[in-house]
């Protein structure tokens, strides 16, 4: 007999070990189909209930709060992998130097967790939930007791940012990850299931998709799975296509087709999801912004950095209608922000759009399309770098938006990459004044404490996405990297924790670790910011090639002046020259 199993982690590394424990011992049961899927709290319901329904599944594998909400949606037997006393332990010394911390979480996380803290004398406040609206009120007590860290699953992740905690992810061992799923198999084998029913299952296992229906010979309904069920109007737009003899129909911007085959006496409807298009017009000139894999971490990290007060003005600012300027040095995720600004706002779209103004080819093409974008209303627009680009395309574009009501009708962001010591180009003078500014510190700045709670932050994300357990970071590792300058700030951090996380062979980073993973990013940095060169032995060069010296200084000092915007006080002190001798290359060039 058949069964499956569907293994849901809710993170990357159980995602990982489960299916390595599972290929080790697979041959030992024949008959156990496993299918594993990665499900992160935030796809929510829906995404969930597409992965029970995609086929018939007699067991589902997964962990805390997931666990929790697939028991609540389906009655399809759960297995909960939990945590072990080891686990609990090792989530503990991994937050060590963290104070104000609690943990939160459902009962299959926090039960446990209370009985080795006070077996092993480890006093963590703890706070039980059972559901999401308890959890809501939970992290807000939380919040206003004064901690400003939560332990938890991906149930707690989530919502904890809407309070501006931070985030220490529950990680489950491989020990407890193989118990849990050979516990499962033992179940299984079992488990009785009628035939006919079974047989039926396995059959649209192995043909059908996440939609489908089957009717009797009579053509009454015989069941229908639950994305059908859920969706009423989707429903009805299917038994209106098949009724009339058709195959196909579009559906919520999606284009859906029908299959059918006969299975002894019944009739079955396999429905796909061919095609999804995009509201969103996406072209050269412009592209969605949306999260990324990083962005959880990238949101913990400014939590850290930053108080409430700055995500208040940042809301603040989301909601009315003046522009924003973000400014802030190479290497701050700039572009998370305003992801995080378009989330607040009131505008129905919540995915903003980056515009590509790095061409004014592009530019000219978008302004001529009556379909463009830039025509467009209810947008989130980005525009990054914006103060570094050539000065005619800042021109044009500032004089577009004023003359066509853009900024009125759309929310618009630029980004500045610069140092605040820079100062402000007189050309965008107006355009700061005329918007909030957003200043961001530079991750030198930021203090030793703090400093220490990012490490800990991408410590645990990386247990969270891979399959390797580093409990911390040495104390004279600490100290080394709280003495560095970080040129390229939390990139440059991220990568240097991250680089040195995977390098190391011990349970700690220590001091060697990081150094050799400075050198490698340091490395790789000069690699992509240095053009290739090929060079050959012999060199023909014609009278009409060939560039006089005088012609070539002239050109460099045209190339420079064009970068700065006409800023000739600017280029002279950038080619260290005087500027008569600048307006003399001019003079000439004219």
């Amino acid at each position: 007999m058949d069964m499956n199993v569907l293994c849901i982690s809710p993170y990357q590394s159980m995602h990982i070990s489960v299916q390595q424990i599972y290929n080790t011992y697979a041959d030992n049961y024949p008959n156990i189909h496993v299918y594993f899927e990665k499900l992160d709290r935030h796809e929510g319901i829906p995404a969930l209930t597409d992965m029970l329904n995609e086929r018939h599944y007699d067991m589902v594998i997964s962990r805390g709060g997931t666990s929790a909400l697939i028991k609540k949606i389906t009655n399809i037997r759960v297995i909960d992998v939990g945590i072990s006393q080891y686990d609990i332990l090792s989530i503990i010394q991994a937050s060590s130097r963290i104070d104000k911390i609690a943990l939160v979480g459902f009962p299959e996380i926090t039960e446990p967790f209370k009985r080795v803290a006070d077996r092993f004398e480890k006093k963590v406040p703890i706070y039980s939930i059972k559901n999401d609206t308890d959890l809501n009120e939970t992290l807000k007590n939380v919040k206003a007791s004064g901690f400003n860290t939560v332990i938890g699953d991906t149930s707690v992740e989530t919502m904890a940012e809407q309070y501006n905690l931070n985030t220490i992810f529950i990680t489950s061992g491989e020990e407890t990850i193989k118990d849990a799923l050979l516990n499962g198999f033992s179940i299984l084998e079992e488990i009785s299931i009628n035939q006919d029913q079974k047989q039926l299952f396995v059959h649209l296992l192995n043909e059908f998709n996440q939609f489908f229906a089957v009717f009797n010979a009579d053509g009454t309904l015989y069941l229908k799975s639950n994305g059908l069920i859920v969706d009423d109007s989707l429903w009805e737009r299917f038994e209106s296509t098949i009724n009339k003899n058709m195959n196909n129909f579009n559906y919520n911007n999606s284009y859906f087709k029908i299959d059918s085959k006969q299975y002894n006496d019944k009739k079955i409807y396999d429905l796909r999801r061919e095609k999804i298009w995009n509201d969103s017009k996406n072209d050269d000139f412009s592209q969605l912004l949306m999260d990324n894999d990083k962005s959880i971490q990238i949101s913990n990290l400014y939590h850290t950095i930053y108080d409430d007060r700055f995500f208040n003005k940042l809301e603040t600012y989301a909601q009315d209608d003046t522009n924003i300027v973000i400014l802030g040095e190479k290497g701050m995720s700039k572009k998370y922000l305003s992801i995080l600004i378009s989330k607040y706002s009131n505008y129905k779209s919540k995915v903003p759009i980056l515009l590509n103004l790095e061409s004014e080819k592009f530019f000219n093409a978008a302004m001529n399309d009556d379909k463009s974008i830039l025509y467009e209303s209810g947008q989130v627009c980005v525009l990054d770098k914006f103060n570094n680009l050539p000065y005619k395309i800042q021109r044009n574009f500032l004089n577009f938006i004023d003359e066509t009501g853009f900024a009125s009708r759309n929310k618009i962001i630029f980004i500045f990459e610069q140092k605040l010591s820079d100062g402000i180009d007189k050309n965008l003078e107006g355009l700061i004044a005329n918007s909030h500014l957003v200043t961001l510190k530079p991750l030198r700045d930021v203090l030793g404490n703090s400093v220490s709670k990012l490490i800990t932050i991408i410590i645990n994300d990386y247990a969270k996405h891979n399959a390797k357990m580093v409990t911390g970071i040495s104390d004279l590792a600490l100290d080394y990297l709280l003495n560095q300058k970080w040129n390229n700030n939390l990139v440059e951090f991220t990568k240097v924790i991250n680089s040195s996380l995977a390098s190391t062979e011990s349970a700690q980073i220590g001091v060697k670790d990081i150094q050799a993973a400075e050198k490698e990013y340091k490395d790789l940095n000069y690699l992509y910011s240095h053009d290739h060169k090929s060079y050959s032995t012999v060199t023909n060069y014609s009278s009409n090639e060939a560039k006089t010296l005088h012609e070539i200084t002239r050109e460099a000092v045209t190339n420079v002046l064009f970068k700065n915007s006409g800023n000739k006080t600017k280029t002279a002190k950038e080619l260290e020259i005087s500027r008569a001798t600048l307006w003399r290359y001019l003079k000439e060039d004219n």
